[in-house]
């Protein structure tokens, strides 16, 4: 009896064939209690089982030296009680409880099958089966000749290496070692086992397959239906002759660092059911023109470099039930064909590049259930026919282009789960009393359209319990009051609003024992009574005009933002009690007193800590743990005195300092260059002083782009030996389009993720200028009004990826190097008030991007350049330079024996 078992998971199942079809079903039914609702990475694993003959088979007894190495492979690694596994990933002991010494018979124990006609044991299932410890090629388990199918899947092996032992098992047709723990190489002895048809070494993260390669792994196992590699280090362009595999059934490359370009031929594959190369970001391709009749019913190329149209022939695969293609490079529109995959209950083509409208033939789709477009450059109106798929559970079109109204019939959707339709141009009326007669809806999504008003539902109505709900930027005046009946909700978004006043009492007995995030971020309230949900992680306020003292968040607070409002008071010592904040940011409010001082105990978890803008005094806590999370401090614009603390060195982590515009007295931490990871440090008007002393050694601020110590009181010559050593600020960043910060998520069954962006204000191109988010290719020098004396050393040239530099209001004197001409990227240098004299130098006419020059109040002489950028600077830029003059023409005339200048 042959038969096929489908379902659905993040990874491919240890089903394997001539297993039992009871612990098939129950395996199964284990693998989908762990699978998490977003399903955004998932492919239909189509598995044949082929399960034995249900009428009564002879009795065969094993023999005694299988038995034996049976029992002693079981003492060597059965572990009945694993320690330290997720409960997901526990296993039943009840397999090899069943082995007894003295049951002489092995042939009846479970996990064991055995051949009718010569009793050797040529299957052996031990997924699941509480197996731990390196293993080696001496385990007895090799001595098992006979085997056919082996399945060690769901153990824990330690990261030993797969034993070489393994390719003395030549006839084993089915080897299945996925999710076991298995690290270094795959051994060459693998190619001897050359009668596989089914090869599972999935989800060993530390399994590497480069000598041998993939490209000999298939040239010598051809006799392979189901090869599954996901998660195993390949690191190798695509293998071209996987196209000659002509049994291949299966194939699954997910997340294996492949590269290169895969063959369009392997869609050509006679009897090829899955394809998943996912997750392979280097991996190139197009799809091509597929024929009827194809036998292709799932297909992944989501988080690849796939590019081109979804061809229109994508209708022809009609078997189809799992396309997967997001997060590539797929352009064009949705073609209408896709109609025709009537099967299909799994549709994701999220961020991509698609645009057109959403194709009216999806109301052909009866059986989909999970469909999401979103991250895409979609237009129109939501197609009515999408309320006639009833069968939905999770509907996703959100960050596209759509307008128009929510259609009315949404509310067809009765098994809907998760509606998500934020960050469009919806607009109309927004009917939360039609959406909210889903009673199944679990996630409702709203934020960032155009709604014109909103129409709350009648509270005598029944109403789903949401677990998450965002409505930002879309009106409000007031709370919605339906949220009052709200019981476990966790995840709750009203920021971008114009709420105003105080929060009603009300509101804060929503969900009080479940609620995790909230956001009311940007919006007009004025007061914020205590805070009463007990296990709340988020917490932002910033952006409103709440007054009074600080709030007190629930000690499970990890992530507290509050700034620009109106507190006042004291930042209270009890502040010191939340063990788990990882994010604390009170700036720009009028907080004033200490920064208490027991806030640095808080340094073990906390990574952002932001105080700036208010009126605290006194010193900085010193941080004494030997362990430190933050990444990010920012105390400027405050009254803060004494000296940097030194405990930041422990601090191995920190990427951005900024003690700016207070009354600090120190030297230049010089001992900050040990921080690998620090890029922006912000020093300005303060009270440092004396020489920037030579770097102790060449690999200080290695990573350092941002560096402002303006306003000071530092003296001696320009720091040259730092400018010859701040490597950053001389090579490009590949990742120039990334900004400074940290990201915080809290919404674990989607994906959702809110970004913390670092903030600074320096002077650029002579104005203050604020950068509420720092792009990390930015790169600037200020050290202007110090007490700097001496030349402008040559290597500052050797920064070349510097955007700004700012020597004035200092003493400098000497002339201006030419090296300077070697900053291409350059758009502001400032070296007005100092004493520079000689010329300007003609070279920097080749700074294609300076929009500012300044060389005011020196002692140049010469005539200024005319050429390039320098024919737009004004004439101020010059002023205060007795001997400079514009460039003018020379006429050399001889007469009467002698040479005169006209």
């Amino acid at each position: 009896m042959t038969t096929q078992f489908q379902h659905l998971s993040t990874f491919t199942s240890p089903v394997q064939q001539n297993q039992n079809p009871e612990k098939s079903v129950e395996q199964c039914k284990h693998i989908m209690k762990r699978t998490p609702f977003d399903l955004s990475g998932v492919f239909l694993a189509i598995i044949p089982l082929h399960f034995a003959s249900s009428e009564a088979l002879p009795s065969t007894k094993c023999h005694e030296q299988e038995r034996s190495a049976l029992l002693e492979f079981k003492q060597s690694l059965f572990h009945p009680e694993p320690e330290n596994r997720p409960s997901w990933a526990r296993s039943d002991p009840s397999k090899l409880e069943s082995w007894k010494p003295e049951d002489a018979d092995c042939c009846s124990w479970k996990g064991v099958e055995c051949d009718v006609g010569t009793g050797y044991v040529t299957g052996l299932d031990l997924s699941l089966s509480c197996l731990s410890g390196p293993i080696d090629s001496n385990a007895s388990l090799f001595r098992l000749t006979r085997l056919r199918s082996l399945n060690l899947a769901w153990n824990s092996f330690e990261r030993s290496q797969i034993p070489s032992a393994i390719g003395d098992l030549v006839e084993l047709t089915s080897l299945n070692l996925s999710m076991s723990g298995f690290g270094g190489q795959i051994p060459s002895q693998v190619l001897k086992l050359t009668n596989l048809s089914s090869l599972d070494l999935s989800e060993n993260a530390a399994l590497e397959l480069r000598n041998p390669s993939m490209e000999t792994l298939v040239q010598r196992l051809t006799k392979l239906e189901h090869l599954d590699l996901s998660s195993v280090n390949v690191s190798a362009p695509f293998p071209d002759i996987v196209a000659n595999l002509s049994s291949l059934t299966s194939l699954v490359l997910r997340d294996c660092d492949l590269r290169g370009t895969f063959p369009t031929t392997i869609f050509e594959l006679p009897r090829l059911q899955l394809l998943d190369l996912g997750y392979n970001p280097e991996l190139s391709g197009h799809l091509p023109e597929f024929h009827l009749h194809s036998p292709m019913k799932s297909l992944s190329l989501g988080r690849t470099n796939c590019s081109g149209n979804i061809p229109s022939s994508i209708g022809n695969l009609t078997q189809l039930t799992t396309l997967v293609l997001q997060g590539s490079k797929f352009l064009g529109e949705i073609p209408s064909s896709i109609g025709k995959l009537v099967q299909l209950p799994l549709l994701i083509l999220s961020m991509n590049q698609l645009s057109g409208e959403i194709p009216a033939s999806l109301i052909n789709l009866t059986n989909l259930f999970y469909l999401d477009l979103n991250h895409n450059q979609l237009t129109g109106q939501i197609p009515a026919g999408i309320t006639g798929l009833t069968r939905l559970t999770y509907l996703d079109l959100s960050f596209n282009r759509l307008t128009g109204p929510i259609p009315q019939d949404i509310s067809n959707l009765e098994n809907l789960f998760v509606l998500n339709l934020q960050s469009n141009n919806l607009n109309g009326t927004l009917r939360l009393d039609v959406a909210l007669k889903l009673q199944n809806l679990n996630l409702l999504l709203l934020s960032f359209n155009e709604f014109s008003s909103i129409i709350e539902p009648h509270m005598s109505t029944s109403l789903p319990n949401l677990f998450a709900f965002g409505l930002a930027s879309s009106n409000l005046s007031e709370l919605p009051i339906f949220l009052s009946y709200q019981s476990r909700l966790e995840w709750l978004d009203l920021s971008q609003n114009s709420i105003y006043g105080p929060t009603p009492s009300w509101f804060l007995n929503v969900s009080t024992t479940r609620l995790g995030y909230l956001n009311l971020s940007r919006n007009l309230i004025t007061s914020f009574a205590a805070i009463k949900w007990l296990d709340l992680v988020t917490l932002d306020l910033r952006y409103n005009d709440i007054q009074g003292l600080l709030p007190l968040p629930p000690k499970t607070i990890e992530v507290y933002l509050v700034s620009d409002n109106k507190l006042s008071g004291e930042i209270s010592s009890e502040m010191c009690q939340l063990s788990s904040i990882k994010m604390l940011d009170l700036s720009t409010n009028k907080l004033t007193g200490v920064i208490p001082p027991c806030l640095s105990n808080l340094s073990k978890t906390l990574s952002v800590l932001s105080l700036d803008g208010n009126d605290l005094y006194g010193r900085f806590p010193q941080l004494e743990n030997d362990v430190c999370a933050l990444k990010m401090i920012d105390v400027s614009d405050n009254q803060l005195q004494g000296s940097l603390p030194r405990g930041l060195t422990n601090c191995s982590s920190l990427e951005f300092v900024n003690f700016g515009n207070n009354q600090i007295l120190d030297t230049f931490p010089s001992w900050m260059g040990s921080l690998s990871e620090l890029k922006v440090l912000i020093l300005r008007s303060n009270r440092f002083h004396g020489a920037i002393r030579e770097p102790e050694a060449r690999d200080q601020f290695p990573d350092l782009r941002i560096v402002d110590v303006s306003m000071n009181n530092f003296s001696g010559s320009l720091p040259s030996e730092y400018f010859g050593i701040w490597s950053a600020m001389k090579v490009h960043d590949a990742y120039d389009a990334r900004y400074y910060g940290n990201s915080t998520s809290y919404l674990p069954i989607y994906d959702f993720e809110e970004e913390y962006d670092y903030s600074m204000t320096i002077m650029n191109k002579g104005i203050a200028t604020e950068y509420q988010m720092i792009l990390s290719y930015l790169t600037m020098i200020d050290l202007s009004s110090n007490s700097f004396i001496g030349e402008i050393p040559n290597s500052v040239g050797s920064l070349t990826e510097l955007h700004l530099l700012n020597l004035s209001n200092n003493a400098l004197t000497g002339s201006i190097p030419s090296s300077l001409a070697n900053l291409t990227v350059l758009e502001s240098l400032d070296l007005s008030s100092n004493e520079l004299s000689g010329m300007i130098p003609p070279a920097l006419t080749q700074l294609s991007f300076l929009s500012l020059f300044n060389v005011s109040d020196n002692h140049l002489s010469g005539p200024i350049p005319q050429a390039g950028q320098f024919s737009i600077f004004p004439n101020d830029s010059y002023g205060g330079n007795l001997g400079l003059a514009p460039y003018t023409t020379i006429w050399c005339i001889h007469r009467k024996g002698l040479w005169d200048v006209v």
